[in-house]
């Protein structure tokens, strides 16, 4: 752009979230004004001739708007879950894991512990964990999958840590929110669960995620003909063969949050590190039935891409 060029910005609830967001992760008011703005004008700019490539992460990459691929799309899709490299720049990344350093100083678990540890601060407690997802191209990305402007920002992070030497044996997966749940109780469903990974987990056996891929349509189907009130155990199908969940540190993991899933052994000679955020659209809460039966309830923009491997009745339209 010229330096006299303008660009016309539209002020509407998204700006008026952002900057809400934005002060309650600890920038004063004058700050968050102004980079929401700067978020608003650099949306409305034309996007530059190139994309990111990955391993190439630096401040003018996260200049340049990511997309996700029709390849990606639909990789979630079918299966439920994805990873895309190099998301979070080593800065943010470096204030991360301090970040985490400090909750340990307040939550360590006890001496000689193998095998899980999670921390739950919220979202405006440690705004440096609150910047993998809002300072680096991941927000966007995420939104990628339910539509522009459709998120809220969550109101908690977790902090999943596993300790070796640790093996994990139950073999099952599960589904979050729902499991032991009073029949009439709303389940804690949300949209998806956004993993940013500060550690590297590129090899089995590294703390890494377990899941159990496509179960999202297995599990909507079984809700659809059970009715959604079943959802008070884990529901009982034929599950898929196991993965463990290969990234790098500085990655990011998008999961449908119907996929079962569970925290995996961790074998080597690292502690594990994963910050994940509950990500869900406006209006989730209200429609928790229909979101078990239907997979692609708050998936717009996948809800073409789908009939390939749909059942009947999959798509919701």
């Amino acid at each position: 752009m010229a330096e006299n060029d303008t660009i016309t910005i539209r002020v509407d609830d998204r700006i008026e979230q952002a900057i809400a967001a934005l002060t309650r992760g600890g920038a004063s008011a004058t700050e968050a004004i102004e980079r929401a703005i700067m978020e608003s004008a650099r949306r409305a700019a034309p996007a530059p001739p190139t994309e990111a490539m990955p391993g190439s992460i630096d401040s003018k990459t996260l200049s340049v708007r990511r997309k996700l691929t029709r390849e990606q799309l639909l990789e979630f899709a079918e299966r439920g879950y994805l990873v895309i490299p190099d998301v979070v720049p080593p800065d943010i990344l470096a204030a991360a894991n301090a970040a985490v350093d400090g909750q340990l100083r307040k939550h360590q678990p006890e001496e000689g512990h193998a095998g899980p540890h999670f921390m739950f601060p919220k979202w405006d407690e440690e705004p440096d964990l609150a910047a993998l997802l809002r300072d680096t191209p991941a927000f966007e990305l995420a939104e990628e999958l339910t539509g522009d402007g459709a998120m809220e920002y969550p109101w908690q992070t977790q902090i999943a840590m596993t300790y070796p030497p640790y093996t994990d044996d139950r073999g099952m997966p599960h589904i979050d929110g729902g499991m032991r749940r009073k029949a009439d109780e709303p389940p804690r469903t949300f949209t998806m669960l956004a993993g940013f990974f500060l550690t590297d987990q590129d090899g089995d056996d590294t703390g890494n995620l377990y899941v159990w891929p496509g179960t999202h349509r297995a599990h909507a189907k079984y809700f659809r003909e059970k009715g959604p009130d079943a959802f008070t155990s884990y529901p009982d199908i034929e599950l898929p063969e196991r993965e463990q969940v290969h990234a790098k540190a500085g990655d990011m993991l998008l999961k449908h949050y119907m996929v079962g899933h569970n925290v995996g052994s961790n074998l080597s000679d690292s502690i594990r590190r994963t910050v994940y955020f509950r990500l869900k659209v406006r209006g989730h809460d209200a429609t928790w039935r229909e979101i078990i039966q239907n997979p692609w309830h708050d998936f717009t923009p996948l809800r073409p891409l789908v009939s390939s491997f749909e059942d009947n009745g999959e798509s919701g339209e």
